[in-house]
């Protein structure tokens, strides 16, 4: 009988070569689902960024609007039988006007707006003392809350009587520190290369310290103006 010879067995697998080839391949899958993750967090973060600057110059702009348009014709300081009830120019205003409630102790508040040099550009800050026993440089006694950072040119600009007293007009300065002017601009060049661009803010001052019939139909024009509806107030600047 002769005996059975044993068949070589025939083994199957992967060369060197496949195996390189297979894991450059999956190096190159992970790489990429990797560069797709870090992309997505980046959208993200810069999504949420966006979002949040926004948010914020809204409620920047809402509360300067508000706490312009409630000035109030009241005495600041009387220096030498002169009233001064509102100040600006083309850096800072200084008026007083109810604080919203979380703020406030209660009673009308001095407040200034102004324009200060910041870290990069100009900050938009905001100061603020209580009327009852104000002293001058109480608004510097505490840091002023800084607002917005870095706002580019910036300037506010206010609507009042000629020197007539027969029409209005705006001007870089306020003169007539013994009344409130009709309304108030604040003009910044804020642009940001994300697109955020501060929103043109004219507020019209909603107390009427004179009585004046053209007062109230000027502040009127204004609000047209704002709603985009045309108006009689003058643009020129002095």
């Amino acid at each position: 009988m002769i005996p059975h010879r044993a068949r070589p067995s025939i083994q199957s697998g992967f060369t060197l070569v496949e195996l390189l080839l297979a894991t450059a391949l999956i190096a190159i899958i992970m790489a990429m689902a990797y560069g797709g993750f870090r992309a997505g967090l980046r959208a993200t973060a810069s999504g949420e960024a966006l979002i949040e600057e926004t948010n914020r110059l809204r409620v920047v702009h809402q509360f300067v609007r508000t706490q312009i348009s409630q000035a109030r014709a009241l005495v600041i300081e009387d220096i030498d039988n002169e009233r001064i009830v509102f100040e600006g120019d083309g850096e800072r205003i200084r008026f007083v006007a109810p604080m919203p409630g979380y703020l406030s102790y209660g009673g009308p508040y001095v407040q200034e707006f102004r324009l200060e040099r910041g870290q990069v550009g100009m900050d938009l800050v905001f100061a603020f003392a209580m009327l009852n026993g104000y002293e001058p440089g109480d608004l510097e006694a505490e840091p002023p809350v800084t607002l917005l950072e870095d706002v580019g040119q910036a300037e506010f600009e206010f609507l009042g009587f000629d020197e007539q007293r027969e029409n209005v007009e705006w001007s870089g300065v306020w003169d007539f520190m013994d009344e409130v002017p009709v309304a108030v601009a604040l003009r910044l060049d804020f642009r940001r290369d994300n697109g955020v661009r501060w929103p043109e803010l004219v507020v019209p001052v909603l107390v009427d310290s004179g009585g004046s019939p053209l007062r109230a139909r000027a502040a009127e024009d204004v609000r047209a103006e704002m709603l985009g509806l045309g108006g009689d107030a003058s643009r020129e600047r002095r």
